[in-house]
């Protein structure tokens, strides 16, 4: 009797602990199916896009200020770094060469006049001669070809004039657009030639700001529009630029993009682009390094994805979805273009109202039913 009463003790202690293990088994096998993970629902809409890209700032018009004639620098008139307007005289040669130059192109336009006054008193009166047939044929025609080249005399020493008045108009050097001067070339007292450098002139209101854009892109853009997939906007003159400096502060004025070209840079594969900006406190400088933003245009009926929610798989890139039992599922998406907030536009594999898990990733596998909770904020707000 002792001995089956052992024996049931035994058998009821095996039978707890079986029960005892499936109880713990079951209990978390129910918490595995039950695990709570956040999720977000795409829905289609509208985005505004932003392209970043590197850039440089260059001066609206930058010109080299040459002598036009040679000869003895005596004066400059401007502080270097100065503004200057077109029109200011900035450097003075020595003008007495000339001068006499000039004088002497005077006297001679002064003698080819009085010659020619001469050659036309004779032809009148030789003219009067031939018509009384008192003077032959050949003594009128030699009249008539001294008056004309006495003509051709004026106009030759009336040319020489202009040319040696402009020589000494340019011995005052004058800038030839308004802007902002460089270092000078040349020190007062030396001797300089003709074409010779004297200073830079930069025009740095408005200041162009220059930039590339790969050969995949402007077509991805290009394609995107063929397909109704963005939205130009009516005004071009919508379509902004911003700049931002290298400690990543944003310059407060906005500009507009003025230039594509039409050529494909063969060695980089990009498209140079250009921006123009008002710069009326001279905070761009030429040769400066910057990020330009291009704002304006919209992505259309766009599915938003956060970027936490995006895995990466031998196929590719993947997010977990819920179907309508709950249960994970992995879909294979192509991603686009990256919104401002740092989400991803879904170009395909999603759906509008599929609901993207967006929390405990490393934890679920597809299969699994999970308890779904709304994320409060989304991307798609």
């Amino acid at each position: 009797m002792l001995k089956k009463s052992k024996l049931f003790t035994g058998l009821f202690l095996v039978l707890a602990l079986c029960a005892c293990k499936e109880e713990k088994a079951r209990q978390a096998s129910a918490g595995q199916e039950m695990m709570s993970v956040e999720v977000m629902k795409v829905e289609p809409r509208d985005v505004p896009l932003s392209f970043e890209f590197s850039a440089r700032a260059q001066g609206y018009k930058e010109t080299e200020v040459r002598a036009r004639v040679g000869g003895i620098l005596l004066k400059k008139n401007y502080v270097e770094g100065s503004e200057v307007r077109e029109g200011d005289v900035l450097f003075e040669i020595d003008p007495e060469q000339y001068r006499a130059q000039l004088n002497n192109a005077k006297a001679n336009l002064a003698k080819a006049k009085a010659q020619l006054h001469r050659a036309e008193n004779d032809w009148e009166r030789i003219a009067k001669l031939y018509k009384q047939q008192v003077v032959s044929e050949k003594s009128r025609d030699e009249a008539m070809a001294e008056l004309e080249a006495q003509k051709a005399a004026v106009q030759m020493a009336e040319s020489e004039v202009e040319t040696a008045q402009l020589n000494f108009d340019y011995t005052k050097v004058k800038a030839p657009i308004s802007g902002v001067t460089g270092m000078e070339a040349q020190s007062e007292g030396s001797l300089i030639s003709a074409t010779g450098l004297l200073t830079n002139i930069t025009q740095l209101d408005p200041i162009y700001v220059i930039f590339s854009a790969s050969e995949s892109e402007m077509m991805s853009l290009a394609n995107m529009v063929d397909n109704g997939l963005i939205r130009n906007p009516e005004n071009k003159s919508e379509i902004t630029a911003k700049v931002k400096f290298s400690n990543d502060t944003e310059y407060p004025l906005a500009g507009q993009i003025n230039f594509i070209n039409s050529g494909i840079d063969e060695g980089t594969g990009t498209i140079k682009l250009r921006a123009v900006f008002p710069n009326p406190k001279k905070r761009l400088k030429p040769g400066q390094f910057l990020r330009l933003v291009m704002e304006g245009l919209t992505r259309v009926n766009a599915l938003i994805v956060p970027q936490e929610a995006i895995m990466q798989g031998a196929n590719g890139s993947y997010v977990y979805v819920l179907n309508g039992k709950n249960m994970v599922e992995m879909v294979n998406i192509h991603t686009g273009l990256m919104t401002r907030e740092g989400g991803w536009i879904v170009d395909s594999g999603l759906k509008a109202g599929d609901r993207v898990i967006v929390s405990n990733l490393m934890k679920i596998r597809p299969g699994m039913t999970v308890r779904p909770v709304e994320k409060s904020e989304t991307l798609s707000k």
